[in-house]
């Protein structure tokens, strides 16, 4: 705990929920927030975080506060039920599983459109209460900060917040939700947005959320920080759950498998990735290393590269083949050489999956086939994307003969993409993103 975690108030957070929140449960937190296309009352969410019952109130509102710091979560305010004095809370999650594209998904749409419609009546009252003549008229941001300051300075004592200022907040909190879910640099110009609102304030100030004053963070940002939360339990789960004394798997021989954990005894190594220093990295990395290696710098992609078009078209041909009649056969003993080879010619290619569908599997077509390629393209990405699981498997199985845990084997698969990265960087050959893609399908990793 020594580092600072995104920032200083984060990392008091985390050392409160630490004791009692490992990276298991938070993932599964994480998960079940994730593309959340409803609000969520305090009893709601409340029951997402403490899943199997063993936090108490206290320690289930210390994680929701990090959520909040973190801006996964945006709380916005209700007026409370009659008989109650103070406002009603409820929460958004932020949080989704493609950031660059949220629009895509059914999950952002159906939320925005619930933020939307209780802004549309939030503005209506906001008006009435403050006895305009237009009730549709856009609420001035200036005024919002008045009203917050009210409410806060008055939130402490026994002296009963106005309908003013409540109204105030509750708009507040709303403006602060949309502008997080509405994820654009030129919010300014969105027509709905200036429907609801009217925002005189200085550039200098727009970026803040009017309720905390904190800048506000993008959905890319805010996914950029859930995984560095995510990564600080992943360590401190590793470093819990120290590797123990390797099983080794015996064949039906009954001899030793052909793999056991790099020793590094004697050896002066210069850590550069501060995964490589993991219990997990000390006693796999080398090996995962090795075998990346020998993927991207060894003699397979340059002795594949000598066969002609033609035994790459008919061996492209017979696996589509097979892909389309019954796909879990691609990993068939009389499948598999042919996959993995296939995979290697690809790696040693400088062109992208539409010349390779033109030339390899549909050579045939009459129309043009800038018109066709759309039609089969997603089909096509689907049969690389098998080929490239099943050579990973096949590859990989030194080390995933030994590591047994689900959440280790998951750990494994996200390791083995940042060693990826890291040595090839911008190297990278066009189809090496399909092994991304296939190792991140295999350990259940979202990327994006």
């Amino acid at each position: 705990m020594d580092d600072v975690i995104i920032s200083s108030r984060i990392t008091e957070d985390l050392k409160k929920i630490s004791p009692f929140i490992d990276y298991p449960s938070f993932t599964r937190i994480i998960n079940k927030l994730t593309d959340y296309a409803e609000i969520l009352t305090e009893g709601k969410l409340a029951s997402l975080i403490n899943f199997n019952y063993r936090l108490n109130a206290s320690q289930a509102n210390m994680v929701i506060d990090l959520l909040i710091d973190i801006q996964a979560l945006s709380r916005i305010f209700g007026i409370a039920q009659k008989g109650k004095r103070d406002l009603d809370v409820e929460y958004i999650s932020n949080i989704f599983s493609d950031v660059n594209n949220p629009a895509s998904t059914s999950s952002y749409i159906s939320l925005r459109n619930v933020i939307e419609n209780r802004l549309s009546h939030q503005v209506q009252q906001y008006n009435m209460n403050m006895s305009k003549s237009n009730t549709t008229m856009s609420i001035p941001v200036n005024e919002l900060h008045g009203h917050v300051k009210t409410f806060k300075d008055l939130m402490s004592s026994n002296i009963t917040i106005s309908h003013k200022a409540r109204h105030g907040f509750i708009a507040a909190s709303l403006h602060d939700a949309y502008l997080t879910i509405l994820n654009r640099f030129d919010w300014w110009d969105d027509k709905t947005y200036i429907k609801f609102f009217f925002n005189e304030d200085s550039s200098s100030k727009k970026n803040l959320n009017i309720i905390t004053r904190e800048t506000r963070l993008t959905l890319f940002e805010i996914d950029d920080n859930i995984k560095k939360v995510t990564e600080f339990f992943q360590n401190i789960y590793l470093f819990k759950t120290k590797p123990k004394t390797v099983e080794q798997d015996f064949d039906s021989s009954g001899n030793d498998q052909d793999i056991k954990p790099a020793k590094r005894e004697g050896h002066n190594i210069n850590f550069s990735d501060k995964l490589l220093v993991t219990p997990f990295g000390i006693q796999y990395g080398q090996k995962i290393d090795e075998i990346i290696e020998s993927i991207f710098n060894g003699d397979k992609i340059k002795d594949i590269q000598v066969m002609n078009s033609e035994e790459i078209r008919r061996m492209t041909s017979t696996l589509y083949q097979v892909y389309k009649a019954l796909p879990g056969s691609l990993g068939m003993q009389q499948n598999l050489k042919m996959s993995i080879d296939m995979v290697y010619y690809l790696l040693g290619q400088d062109y992208g999956i539409k010349r390779f569908t033109e030339e390899y599997i549909y050579s045939d077509r009459k129309i043009p086939f800038v018109r066709f390629f759309p039609e089969v393209k997603d089909d096509v990405e689907e049969f690389l994307t098998r080929l490239f699981i099943i050579f990973f498997e096949d590859i990989f199985s030194p080390i995933f003969r030994i590591i047994r845990s689900l959440d280790m084997k998951q750990y494994a698969c996200a390791f083995i993409i940042k060693r990826i990265y890291l040595i090839k960087g911008e190297e990278m050959p066009v189809f090496g993103y399909f092994l991304i893609k296939a190792i991140a399908r295999h350990g259940k990793i979202k990327v994006t």
